[in-house]
């Protein structure tokens, strides 16, 4: 798995979206889309920070850049995504929202989440990044999803989560668990709790034991 993790880093160096795009598809043919998301993916998005630190003027184009070859790929992974939902073969009645909060964009975390919960058998909506309150009432008021899951890249976004949060508990329509996740929270784990969640999950494997505990 290194090796093609190490290989995939080096063509998202050289900005090349063709090559990483179909590097990425067909590793589809030797791994699963969940190790693709975990083990390739998200720490090659992660690493770009390694490569040029916070302060490098160069980190917002290339981190960009680097985004837009992953997301490519994700949208480009649903329909593995299906076919390992019907290899676990897990079947959820109940809905389940997925977002970042208001101000937060980056949301390739939070789409991988949505599809990870696709396979394990809820139905998924993803809403995406930069999600204002409102909009999530609306969708609550429509979906009556059983859970809410919320990503956090940013530390800062976690007071617009808690807001969010917030939000949630006063409307009447929504009576389930709040989730959340993201690199926001590994600092501190215990944070989730005091802005109101009720689930802190980090992989496809929390995620899964969640839907199991569900099924009993």
């Amino acid at each position: 798995m290194n090796n093609y993790y190490d290989k995939f880093v080096e063509l998202l160096k050289k900005e090349d979206k063709e090559e990483s795009f179909k590097f990425a598809m067909g590793l589809l043919k030797e791994i699963s889309v969940i190790e693709l998301y975990e083990n390739i993916l998200a720490p090659s998005l992660n690493s770009v920070i390694d490569e040029f630190g916070n302060d490098s003027k160069e980190l917002i184009w290339r981190e960009h850049v680097r985004s837009g070859i992953i997301k490519t790929i994700v949208e480009n992974s649903y329909s593995f995504v299906l076919k390992e939902r019907e290899n676990f073969g897990i079947k959820h009645e109940e809905n389940i929202i997925v977002l970042c909060p208001k101000f937060e964009e980056h949301e390739i975390g939070a789409r991988m989440v949505a599809d990870f919960f696709t396979i394990v058998g809820y139905n998924t909506t993803y809403i995406g990044a930069n999600t204002p309150e409102i909009t999530l009432s609306l969708a609550v008021e429509h979906l009556t999803p059983k859970y809410i899951s919320i990503s956090v890249t940013n530390y800062y976004n976690l007071i617009g989560a808690k807001r969010a949060i917030d939000k949630l508990r006063e409307n009447d329509n929504f009576k389930g668990k709040i989730i959340l996740g993201g690199n926001a929270f590994s600092s501190d784990p215990e944070v989730y709790k005091r802005i109101g969640g009720d689930y802190l999950l980090y992989n496809f494997n929390e995620i899964l034991q969640l839907s199991k505990e569900e099924s009993l």
